[in-house]
């Protein structure tokens, strides 16, 4: 009768003689704790090596998929703009100061621009439901960088997002996406409108800059019309609980013609470094989408010129971000 191997060794010759000539090759040699401590050692190296390499591929994933969104936010605004007579929706008709009120005539100088309108009344007009039929999803919305808690309602139309409420004084639905979003501190969207496509700035209509709304037409009477449309919004500090005298969840534009220092650094206290942008989101760099659909990576020196109409920058900080 043919005999076989057991699976345990107890009693087993032939079992008994294969294990002495393996211990004998060395198969079944021990490992000392020298050993042991030099493959852990080794262990620990390629760890070390291997993290950063893992982690750098992650933050180029997040990059990559970050500038696909917002090349999709560039070109529905494109297709919006070309249904609409070249321009966007207007948040308001009168010209806009420095300080955010308005006039409804032109101030005759620079002098009359720092502020001392009126108020501004109307709800907010938020992109994301006005661009939403020109979008796959209103998830595009959303840098897979951006770790804040993100909306849990993503409405379809105003109905949703605010009831549809036209003035400020006005209190949305409790159950709308803008009261649930402002209640719980969440981010409704990651990226900001650059607010001279919604709003005609005095100053820069003064100074020749753009005479009124960013609309095609207006567009082709610059030097260099292919300025920044779309940034990354800085929801760490515009949602931020902590943050109430400068934040604001349903903030999802921001005016450059107050002047850099508004875009990446004001406030005060944990928030004094920051503003409306989040320029660092992707290491020192962020996304950017142009008037024509172009998206780049870009540190704040590379882009800071080309926030601005005429790529001037206003009120230029001593010490900008790098």
């Amino acid at each position: 009768m043919m005999k076989t191997l057991s699976a345990s060794p107890g009693g087993d010759p032939l079992w008994s003689g294969l294990c002495r000539r393996w211990r004998r090759s060395g198969w079944f040699r021990g490992f000392t704790l020298t050993e042991l401590l030099v493959v852990i050692a080794l262990l620990g190296i390629l760890a070390a090596l291997l993290l950063p390499a893992l982690a750098r591929a992650k933050q180029k994933s997040q990059q990559t998929a970050c500038g696909s969104n917002l090349r999709q936010i560039g070109f529905a605004a494109r297709l919006y703009m070309e249904d609409y007579n070249g321009e966007l929706f207007h948040e308001q008709e009168d010209w806009v100061l420095d300080d955010g009120t308005q006039v409804g005539t032109l101030p005759t100088s620079l002098s009359g621009v720092s502020g001392g309108g009126s108020g501004n009344s109307h709800a907010k007009k938020p992109w994301v439901i006005f661009l939403k039929p020109y979008l796959i999803s209103r998830r595009v919305a959303f840098c897979p960088a951006d770790c804040t808690p993100h909306s849990r309602i993503l409405a379809t139309d105003l109905t949703g997002y605010s009831g549809g409420i036209t003035d400020v004084g006005q209190t949305p639905p409790p159950d709308s996406e803008q009261a649930v979003a402002q209640s719980e501190h969440l981010s409704i969207e990651s990226y900001a409108l650059n607010s001279v496509f919604t709003h005609k700035s005095a100053r820069y209509a003064l100074e020749g800059a753009l005479s009124g709304f960013a609309t095609d037409t207006t567009l082709r009477q610059l030097a260099d019309p292919n300025f920044i449309m779309f940034s990354e919004r800085n929801c760490e500090a515009l949602d931020a609980p902590d943050n109430a005298q400068y934040g604001s969840v349903t903030q999802d534009d921001y005016h450059t013609w107050v002047g850099e220092a508004a875009l990446v650094r004001w406030g005060s206290g944990p928030y004094a470094d920051e503003g409306w942008l989040r320029y660092n989101r992707h290491g020192r760099r962020a996304n950017y989408s142009y008037t024509y659909q172009q998206v780049q990576c870009l540190p704040w020196s590379k882009a800071r010129d080309d926030q601005f109409p005429d790529h001037r920058v206003r009120a230029a900080l001593s010490n900008p971000p790098q």
